[in-house]
């Protein structure tokens, strides 16, 4: 009887050891253990590759002085220092992607470009709360060190041939290079799934718009500015260390203002010897309001130093007939840029299509490195060396069209590509700024632009859109006399608004005597 039992306890032990066996092992597959079946798809040479969630998809201001009516300086401040704030938290950065070390490239005829490891799509991730607006619009935001492409692709629906379509449409009237993060844009989407409108505004006046036309069944561009109020004002001091921490103090100098500033004034003022502490600066600088509220961008129009040691400089910023013109910069009252032993632009007019760096193939959509910058412009435009050297390559290859290469004296070389005519040969010894090329549309391209393409001694890709470059080292016998007379409203700009904003100064003393009150009526 005993044994019967213990027999019986034996065989109902041993059946609760493999019961809790079998638990591990149902446990242990439904924790993420591997599986038979996820090891045949790792180990399976004839496993096709899952393919990507794109796959599917085909690749694709006449002059007046408002400024000098009275309004009120708190007002005042308080619309600079949000528009600042904006401004300071916009960096160059943001609009240039980031650049990384270029691979070796597959084709040595695509200098342009090399796509990055496969140049499989990433997915994108979805916001899931985004809802259209009561026009039919989703709106989105322009990402942090992203181009375009990307940040369109946050937009739910949104797949990659629209994202193709919209900035192929655009780069030819908008300068891409300067979208900053935080930008708005916003899209709407017709009945059949199209594009119907597309809508960038960088900031409160400016409107960049595509429609898509009904007849051509293409997106068309349309530019909308709404018209500001010019206001100016003096921002001047003495100097208690350098130029640049005196402004840097400053809650009226936004980081903008201030790179300008020190830029074009350190190519007149030798500072590292002749800087002395009290010397003086001016500036003289240009705001724009919309209904009360400041526009970022202020443009500074003079700047001067004035010291014991350094004597007295000043600057004037010239404004070409072309809004996009590479003339327009600060110069001398002698008409001398303000950018030493720097390289030239290639073009007259800048219009920039496509920046260095990481960026969706406006052709194939896929991840590449741009390994220089396009800029847009007409067929048959002059292109431009942007340096002294000799020409060491006139060819045309598959993707690049028409080529010209050039050799500078440190070894540098230059590529200019999709041309449409030559006007120099292998072995031409060329000066900067002398006619090499034609603008065209050759190789592999979407319209008419040039790329510049820039190589140190190393044979490093360089971003032209970080080396110095000008138009001209002096202004020409034709710009001389617009610039003579910039300068001359310029000076007398000057003087009503330090005269405005010294009988401002008196304004918040306290009750004038006399006239005082009718200089400036509201």
């Amino acid at each position: 009887m005993y044994n019967e039992k213990k027999n019986n306890f034996t065989v109902w032990v041993f059946a609760a050891v493999i019961a809790i066996l079998a638990l591990l092992v149902v446990f242990y597959r439904a924790g993420g253990g591997e599986t038979s079946e996820e090891k045949t798809v790792e180990t399976s040479p004839e496993t096709p590759p899952k393919e990507s969630k794109h796959a599917e998809q085909p690749t694709v201001q006449t002059f007046h002085e408002t400024s000098l009516q009275k309004t009120s300086p708190q007002n005042d401040n308080t619309h600079r220092k949000n528009a600042e704030m904006r401004e300071n938290e916009e960096t160059a950065g943001d609009a240039i992607p980031e650049s990384t070390p270029s691979e070796p490239q597959k084709d040595a005829e695509d200098i342009e470009s090399s796509e990055i490891a496969g140049g499989a799509d990433v997915e994108v991730v979805k916001d899931k709360d985004s809802t259209a607006d009561s026009e039919g619009f989703l709106h989105g935001k322009i990402l942090p060190k992203k181009g375009i492409e990307e940040a369109l692709l946050k937009v739910p629906g949104l797949q990659l041939k629209h994202a193709m379509e919209i900035s192929n449409a655009i780069r030819y009237d908008v300068d891409l290079s300067q979208i900053k993060a935080g930008e708005d844009f916003k899209v709407k989407f017709d009945k059949d799934g199209n594009v119907e409108e597309f809508v960038y505004y960088p900031d409160i006046v400016t409107f960049h718009i595509l429609k898509r036309d009904p007849v051509e069944k293409k997106l068309k561009y349309i530019a909308k500015t709404l018209p500001t109020e010019r206001r100016f004002r003096i921002i001047e001091g003495r100097i208690d260390s350098t130029l640049n921490e005196s402004l840097v103090k400053r809650d009226d100098v936004t980081r903008n203002i201030r790179a300008v500033t020190v830029g074009i004034l350190e190519c007149i003022v030798s500072f590292s010897t002749d800087a002395r502490k009290g010397d003086e600066y001016r500036i003289l600088v240009e705001d724009r309001y919309y209904k009360g509220e400041m526009v970022p961008g202020s443009k500074v129009l003079y700047a001067s130093y004035r010291g014991k040691q350094a004597g007295f400089s000043e600057a004037f910023r010239y404004e070409d007939e072309e809004p996009k013109s590479a003339f327009n910069a600060h110069y001398t009252d002698k008409g001398k840029a303000l950018i030493p032993s720097a390289m030239r632009l290639p073009l007259d007019t800048i219009r920039i299509t496509s920046p260095f760096g990481m960026r969706r193939h406006p052709i194939t959509g896929k991840m590449t490195q741009h390994h220089g910058v396009d800029y847009g412009a007409p067929v048959g435009t002059p292109v431009y060396a942007v340096a002294p050297g000799k020409v060491i390559e006139v060819k045309q290859t598959p993707l690049g069209g028409k080529q010209v290469t050039i050799n500078h004296a440190d070894n540098t070389k230059t590529y200019y590509l999709h041309l449409s005519a030559f006007h120099v040969s292998v072995g031409t010894a060329v000066s900067a700024r002398q006619r090499i090329a034609s603008v065209g549309n050759t190789g592999r391209s979407t319209g008419p632009h040039l790329h510049l393409g820039i190589k140190d001694p190393k044979g490093n890709w360089l971003n032209p859109l970080k080396v110095k470059m000008i138009a001209t080292p002096q202004l020409d016998n034709k710009r001389m006399p617009r610039f003579k007379k910039q300068m001359d409203e310029i000076l007398k700009l000057l003087d009503n608004t330090a005269q405005y904003q010294e009988w401002m100064r008196k304004y918040d003393e306290g009750p004038q005597p006399g006239d005082f009150y009718q200089q400036y009526k509201e």
